[in-house]
């Protein structure tokens, strides 16, 4: 499958002859318009360049809403700080002077009545020495993580996979599983570390496991954790080097990223309008119900995706149609006051916390652009793939949750000024074990048809980066394949 990074500042692609393309996107979120922002940079203001958004807005799974002093994202609302290619595109629509860093305030786990902070020597959670997450597991859970190297060493053949609450669990304890890698994990992906597979979702781990396994040699877990942890240590900048921020954000919320897109794109915008199948004419493809165009790429989600394919890739549509969706809410409050707010960035909550929430964001401790309003701004998260039920509630009972969720937590009874709730119904797909596999199988198939490309967060991951840079390569395959 494609790299899921790219480059804003490449050689132009040899587009001779294909100044006039018609190129259809079909699906408005950030890969289907970093698909079409990509077609024009390339192709030029006279090729025709459409985008089918089968709902009333753009942007799919980015949610900005406007809260009475300001912007606040209701979606993702950070993207990782080392993804340069996913800044330059930000810099290269206008929106570098945008662009936002964190406090520095830490993140939480809340344990047994208390806040304390997340380990910083883990992968994902997974630890290499009790002591290290200690606070967290406690004593018994330390010493269970610790005893792995008294017990039957692991074995492992390259390739295979599993998921990553079975292998943690049966080499270090169900605590880890619940207190620190599926908090950790839910929080990327709404779902808990058994509905997640090694390879797909840390992939550090795969490769590490592949490497000692190589031989047949029996290892421990550990081994494999405090080697990486090990590299990551020697990577660190320097004694007096600055260190590049983690996370990242935009100061009006991704609302102006989609924005700008659109701008330079300059696509025509088909809103409410959903694609029921595409089929082949004697020049290109026919889009129904929207008409006739030379090439297309298909930027929905996977479900969505396997409808619209069915009879141009019939592999890629089995495919795409055994993957399976993660839900979540998200309520956002407005508050008064920041008084009683943690001095934390957030606090993650393990399936043991005696909570309905699963996070917390404190938003304006989190970023100062949001603390500059004045009051508070939090974050509560709620449900995950093996546990979508909230999403039925009601808003004001999933608001009396969160309330009393973060009075349970803080000590402190907020009242909120404004509030909001987003649900999200098949917010994400689920990176099983094997999910790679098969989707190289579905993307490998799509690429075997001229004219015909796929992006989305199914493919390389689900953050804002990757789901852009599969519609930057899309595009480009698009080109490459009609040039």
């Amino acid at each position: 499958m494609k790299a899921n990074q790219f480059s804003c500042h490449f050689e132009k692609l040899d587009t001779t002859g294909l100044e006039g393309l018609r190129v259809a996107v079909i699906g408005g979120g950030i890969a289907g318009l970093s698909a079409a922002w990509e077609l024009r940079r390339q192709l030029g203001p006279n090729a025709r360049i459409l985008v089918t958004e089968a709902y009333d807005r753009l942007g799919g799974k980015l949610k900005t809403v406007n809260f009475a002093n300001g912007p606040v994202d209701m979606g993702a609302e950070a993207y990782l700080g080392f993804r340069q290619d996913f800044t330059e595109l930000i810099e290269s629509v206008g929106l570098g002077d945008q662009l936002c860093t964190p406090s520095g305030l830490p993140s939480g786990f809340y344990v047994d009545g208390a806040l304390v902070d997340i380990p910083r020597r883990t992968l994902m959670g997974i630890p290499a020495r009790g002591e290290d997450v200690l606070e967290v597991v406690g004593k018994d859970g330390a010493a269970r993580i610790d005893a792995e190297r008294n017990g039957q060493p692991m074995t492992w053949t390259p390739g295979q996979d599993t998921s990553v609450g079975q292998l943690v669990e049966a080499r270090l304890g169900r605590i880890v599983v619940d207190r620190l890698v599926s908090p950790l994990l839910g929080g990327v992906y709404s779902a808990d570390g058994f509905d997640l597979g090694v390879r797909a979702t840390i992939p550090q781990l795969a490769a590490e496991l592949d490497r000692l396994g190589e031989n047949g040699q029996p290892f421990f877990l550990v081994d494999a954790v405090e080697a990486i942890l090990s590299k990551r240590a020697a990577a660190q900048p320097e004694a007096g080097e600055k260190p590049k921020p983690v996370f990242r954000s935009l100061r009006g919320g991704y609302a102006s990223l989609v924005d700008a897109l659109v701008r330079h794109a300059n696509p025509e915008v088909l809103r409410n309008t959903a694609v029921e199948s595409i089929g082949r004419t004697r020049t290109g493809y026919y889009i129904d119900p929207i008409g006739e165009f030379d090439a297309v790429i298909v930027a929905t989600p996977a479900p969505t995706a396997s409808a619209i394919l069915q009879y141009m890739a019939p592999t890629a549509a089995d495919v795409l149609g055994e993957v399976e969706l993660a839900s979540s809410v998200v309520v956002g409050m407005r508050m008064a006051s920041a008084h009683g707010i943690p001095e934390r960035s957030g606090v993650l909550l393990g399936s043991d916390a005696p909570t309905e929430a699963k996070a917390f964001t404190f938003s304006s401790r989190k970023w100062p652009h949001l603390a500059e309003r004045g009051g508070a701004f939090v974050r509560a998260s709620f449900g995950n793939f093996s546990n979508p039920w909230h999403l039925e509630v009601d808003n004001r009972a999933l608001l009396s949750f969160a309330v009393d969720d973060l009075e349970r937590i803080t000590g402190e009874r907020k009242t909120p000024e404004e509030y909001f709730v987003q649900r999200w119904w098949g917010g994400l797909p689920r990176y099983g074990v094997g999910y790679m596999d098969a989707m190289a199988q579905a993307y490998d198939d799509v690429l075997g048809v001229r004219g015909l490309a796929l992006a989305g967060a199914m493919l390389n991951g689900v953050g804002v980066p990757a789901c852009a840079a599969s519609g930057v390569e899309a595009a480009r395959e698009i080109i490459r394949e009609m040039a």
